[in-house]
């Protein structure tokens, strides 16, 4: 049996069609700026936010036999960070960035009026491709949830969690390189709607306003604390020779 050169270029071509490829998902910056708000002015005070993005990065691959043979990454854990900064601060008078949680005690000493906490909890994403005569069509749905806590120097005033879902379609294009469009469009409509629903509870929070407006309980120093736990000490009274009601003196011995 002879063993052309076109039948080796044939038989590699199609080695590298059924090992398949990886295609990342392009996913943008998706902060949601319309969110919905029952006060016209931002929360007042300086904040801490803190963004635990760790769950939001998985693989995704189709359900049926259609571009069964590649894979596409979705790692969404940078653009989370900076979609909930961009959403926050519209939202915070000033917010500021750390990668750990401050212990509550350091909050008022470092002049902080509170802190925010988001945490990413879950990433589901589903990618379907439909074959048709000429081309083929990716659908992608990907599910979006995420925990938020709120603390101030008074203690905390919010708990909450949210979920975000997007939808969207693309064509698959040649060798199926396109379907990761599909994936990272309904990535970004998931995580506009989730951050829509996180920043709506955090800017209607009326105790969160309230706690961030008064000033922090401070301890008192602790010779403040003394003065104000001694007793009341007794009136002076005169001694000596006093003048009386009538006009009189008499002697009060001292």
């Amino acid at each position: 049996m002879r063993i052309t050169k076109l039948s080796v270029a044939a038989a590699i071509a199609l080695s590298f069609a059924l090992s398949g490829c990886a295609y990342n998902a392009p996913v943008a910056v998706s902060p949601n700026l319309n969110v919905y708000s029952s006060y016209s002015e931002k929360i007042p005070g300086r904040f801490v936010l803190v963004v635990d993005a760790e769950a939001f990065n998985t693989t995704v691959r189709p359900t049926g036999l259609a571009c069964s043979a590649h894979h596409y990454p979705l790692d969404l854990r940078q653009q989370f960070v900076a979609s909930v900064t961009s959403t926050l601060r519209q939202l915070v008078d000033d917010v500021q960035i750390l990668e750990r949680p401050l212990p509550a005690s350091d909050l008022a000493r470092n002049g902080f009026a509170g802190q925010v906490v988001v945490n990413a909890e879950t990433l589901t994403a589903r990618l379907q491709v439909v074959e048709g005569f000429f081309r083929s069509t990716a659908d992608s749905v990907v599910e979006l949830s995420a925990g938020m806590t709120v603390d101030t120097v008074n203690g905390r005033v919010l708990g909450t969690s949210a979920q975000g879902f997007g939808n969207a379609q693309n064509d698959a294009g040649m060798m199926c390189g396109n379907t990761a469009t599909a994936i990272g469009g309904a990535t970004e409509k998931a995580m506009r709607q989730l951050l829509g629903q996180l920043g709506e509870r955090l800017s209607n929070s009326e105790r969160l306003r309230r706690s961030a407006a008064q000033e922090p309980v401070r301890a008192l120093a602790p010779s403040a604390a003394a003065a104000a736990a001694a007793p009341a000490a007794a009136p002076k009274v005169a001694c000596g020779m006093v003048k009386g009601p009538n006009g009189g003196s008499k002697l009060v011995p001292c």
